[in-house]
């Protein structure tokens, strides 16, 4: 090997090291931006780090799923199926249309902050306290499930919240939300 192919392979390892370190840091690039966001309120600085067109797309079906579930339950097993799933699909597109949005995500990312004013954990010293900032991401079980696709998982109450991200073009954006599964009703 000549001393030019060596300096070639070497300047092509660091980029190839440069461009991995990149792309995987990602994701918490994202999640930062995410945190900075809701701290400030800003629902415009969501659009940055959220592909509403992809997250309306993937959770109608979750959405759809757990009306039409509800509905049945209620109607019994003699229901008709058909106009169970018409009005699963009218009511989350109603819904789906309103989560999907920097302000239904802010407000999803955010939290308790009605909760936590009425509890007292607020912050600032004036007349109207303001809620201790929201931060969605603490205590998530974060892992990258394949190269372009990196979860946020965070336990509730309710179950298991997964927040989905995948490259859009040089950013990561979250493009799904994993709702928990349906919980069967105790009697």
């Amino acid at each position: 090997m000549t001393r030019v192919q060596r300096r070639i392979s070497i300047v092509a390892a660091i980029l190839l090291v440069v461009l991995a370190v990149f792309w995987f840091s990602g994701p918490f690039a994202a999640i930062h931006g995410l945190r900075k966001a809701i701290a400030a309120k800003d629902a415009s600085a969501l659009e940055t780090y959220v592909d509403f067109a992809a997250l309306r797309n993937n959770l109608s079906p979750q959405i759809e799923d757990r009306i039409a579930r509800g509905i049945s339950a209620r109607l019994g097993s003699g229901a008709n199926g058909g106009l169970i799933g018409q009005a699963a699909k009218a009511i989350s597109e109603n819904a789906v249309n309103a989560m999907a949005t920097p302000a239904g995500v802010g407000v999803l990312l955010q939290g308790d902050a009605l909760y936590k004013q009425a509890s007292g954990d607020t912050v600032g010293n004036s007349v109207v306290k303001q809620p201790r900032p929201a931060d969605p991401f603490t205590g998530a079980h974060s892992r990258f499930e394949s190269l372009s696709r990196y979860v946020a998982t965070l336990t509730t109450d309710g179950g298991d919240v997964g927040f989905v991200l995948e490259p859009r073009g040089l950013r990561w954006k979250i493009t799904n939300i994993r709702l928990p599964a349906p919980q069967p009703k105790r009697n």
